[in-house]
């Protein structure tokens, strides 16, 4: 009875941390997924184009400011131990990381022309791309900043203020959207430019507004985030990059790997290209919120890890991996049974001219639900042992499974074996199961031998 108590509160400390951020991104993705949707209606190409769009945005984005990743875990654990001016110290370090990172990013939104004709992509897509980016520019600094926003509401329990900020960002992101893409309302339509110019509000109107809740709430004067008083000096600034560079790594290897399977994809023709934005859009949909609950049990291994709490930590991580588990059974059922529906929000269905692409979207359905269960456990368990300090071994799981299995898999199936966009999500599946098997067995080990090893204790 008491081990049963123990997993209930377990389960609501993971669920009070986790339910937030899991809206939060749904609400994020989900208006991404309806941008998508919008842009779907101006063509075929348009729809290609803007697979390449969003895959070289997210890569880029999330890629350059995964290490601030680290600050929720490492203000989470310092805020539980209520050294308030090391959280400051964590914030400020974590601002001052992301005035360096937005300058190399916001080079490369500038000169996307160039990388993509050095990867052959064709001269049609290219230029519809470089136009997006060439605008999109404008939201690289505001992102970078409120993910360090986002990470301090994380560590200290302020969820609901990511929450609000996304709830206003979307409603920013969808009217802007609408009105940019369509010209409604007397405004000029500008396509998939006007998407660059609405995606930038978002990223402004998040930013300004979860730094003006920071700036003035009375929770947040403790942290005393605005002195020039630095806590400690430059011990944190070296914690942050020990936990946070190869945090950012693992996920740069991964998110440039997506936009290699995308290059790959957009050399077989636009059908394969359409079938597969249709099916990653999906896929990031219910990716990120897993990735928010990952993060979450990250999070609560490592207030568990500070108090040197083995059973506890046993528990959050059979809790996390058997909701993960329930939740992508849920998901690979709906995507093989209703795949048709699935893709009517982004084609019509019934039109001849998407025969071809149609056909290649139900069978990256079949494919994708059990490569989405597979990768979520992987991830899953990425976090568990990011709680424990663990952070290099996924690091270099992540980047062997995918760069020397998924990848080169992936390249042999589709072109030597002629299996084409089938053979490239069957390749990134083999990678994924390497993976998952892995991490499993490292966590099986870690938590078993918790005491004893070293480096694993407080």
């Amino acid at each position: 009875m008491a081990k049963i108590t123990s997993y209930q509160r377990v389960i609501r400390n993971l669920f009070s941390l986790a339910l937030p951020m899991m809206l939060a991104q749904l609400i994020m993705i989900g208006s991404n997924f309806l941008t998508m949707v919008m842009l779907g209606k101006l063509g075929k190409e348009v729809l290609a184009a803007s697979a390449l769009i969003f895959s070289i945005r997210t890569a880029l984005l999330i890629s350059f400011s995964a290490i601030f990743f680290a600050l929720s875990i490492l203000i989470g654990h310092a805020y539980g131990e209520k050294e308030y001016l090391r959280i400051g110290n964590f914030t400020k370090y974590g601002w001052l990381l992301a005035g360096i990172i937005v300058i190399p990013v916001m080079i490369i939104f500038w000169k996307i022309d160039l990388i993509l004709n050095l990867l052959g992509q064709p001269a049609r897509l290219t230029k519809i791309v470089h136009k997006f980016f060439i605008i999109n520019i404008w939201s690289v600094f505001p992102f970078m900043f409120a993910i360090c926003n986002q990470q301090l509401c994380y560590g200290t329990g302020k969820q609901k203020i990511d929450f609000i900020a996304n709830i206003i960002g979307v409603v920013a992101l969808l009217v802007s959207s609408y009105a940019l893409i369509f010209g409604n309302w007397g405004i000029p339509k500008l396509g998939v430019e006007g998407l660059a110019y609405a995606l930038n509000l978002q990223a402004w109107v998040y930013f300004l507004y979860t730094s003006l809740i920071i700036s003035f709430d009375h929770f947040f004067k403790q942290f005393k985030l605005f002195s020039f008083y630095f806590h400690q000096k430059w011990n944190d600034f070296v914690k942050i990059l020990q936990i946070g560079c190869p945090i950012a790594i693992q996920i740069g290897g991964e998110m440039l790997s997506i936009f290699v399977y995308t290059a790959m994809i957009g050399w077989l023709g636009t059908n394969s290209l359409a079938a597969y934005q249709v099916i990653s859009q999906y896929y990031v949909l219910i990716m990120v919120p897993l990735f928010a609950l990952a993060q979450a049990g990250s999070v609560l291994v490592g207030l568990a890890k500070g108090e040197n709490n083995e059973t506890k930590i046993k528990m959050i991580g059979n809790t996390v991996i058997f909701v993960t588990l329930i939740v992508t059974l849920i998901i690979a059922y709906f995507f093989i049974t209703y795949p048709q529906i699935l893709a009517s929000a982004y084609i019509d269905i019934k039109n001849p001219i998407y025969e071809e692409t149609l056909h290649y979207i139900i069978l990256l359905f079949v494919i994708c639900a059990f490569l989405q269960i597979f990768d979520a456990l992987r991830n899953i368990l990425t976090g568990l042992l990011r709680g424990l300090f663990d952070a290099k071994f996924p690091m270099l799981v992540g980047l062997a499974v995918i760069w020397l299995i998924g990848i080169p898999g992936a390249y042999i199936l589709a072109f030597p074996l002629h299996l084409g966009v089938i053979g490239v999500v069957i390749g990134s599946t083999v990678g994924m199961v390497f993976g998952m098997i892995i991490l499993f067995y490292r966590w099986e080990r870690m938590t078993k031998n918790y005491f004893k090893l070293k480096g694993f204790k407080r």
